[in-house]
């Protein structure tokens, strides 16, 4: 009876044993192979795209000087025609005189107010290197054109300023005008100058003239 009392006891202490191993066991974490699952990522956010009419209405914003407005008078040249640019600054005028010249003015800037005029014409002919003729020649079409601007700029004054810095050119008396010289014709702060940018030979024998008047900085 003993022997049988202390087997029982036995079998007891093992089946314990046993579930406390059993449960053990179970509370550990079961590995798993290493899956795509199992990584842990950080999501990434894609960029924000400025829509373009936004970026540029951001740049207006920053700039002293206003929007392009047309400075062609309809009422003396009702022909020409302005257009905007996307940045909303810029603006470009066209026109188409009788005798075929035709002129094409750029309003631009951001701390300068500046005016870029393009003429293109066939009425006149000189090799491209004359500078000083064909200062002269955008002398007489600007004088041309003047009568039909409206800007704040005094371009009357500068087209006289021009005049007399190419007599000197005519005398002698001082070296030739360049191109990109900056002609003042108004105040030192801020400044309005006059440059001859470009001159340029085109098809079936025209040539364009460029030349800028600035105002600035603003």
């Amino acid at each position: 009876m003993m022997t049988y009392r202390r087997l029982s006891t036995s079998c007891r202490i093992i089946f314990c044993l046993f579930t406390a191993v059993l449960l053990q066991a179970c509370k550990q974490p079961r590995k798993t192979h290493a899956t795509q699952q199992d990584t842990v990522t950080t999501p990434v956010k894609a960029p924000v795209l400025v829509p373009t009419h936004e970026a540029a209405t951001d740049t207006v914003d920053d700039c002293p000087r206003g929007a392009a407005e047309p400075v062609i008078k309809k009422d003396i040249f009702p022909a020409a025609t302005f257009t905007m640019q996307a940045d909303h600054r810029t603006g470009i005028e066209t026109l188409t005189f009788d005798d075929g010249d035709k002129l094409m003015i750029k309003q631009s800037g951001c701390e300068y107010y500046r005016l870029d005029f393009r003429f293109e014409t066939s009425r006149f002919e000189a090799d491209t290197t004359n500078v000083t003729y064909w200062s002269n020649t955008g002398l007489s079409l600007m004088r041309r054109a003047i009568k039909g601007l409206d800007t704040p700029l005094e371009i009357g004054k500068a087209l006289n300023n021009l005049s007399a810095r190419l007599e000197k050119d005519k005398s002698g008396s001082g070296t030739n005008l360049t191109l990109g010289e900056e002609i003042d014709f108004g105040g030192s702060d801020p400044r309005q100058y006059l440059t001859i940018d470009r001159i340029t030979r085109l098809a079936n024998q025209r040539y364009a003239i460029e030349l800028s008047l600035s105002y600035g900085p603003i």
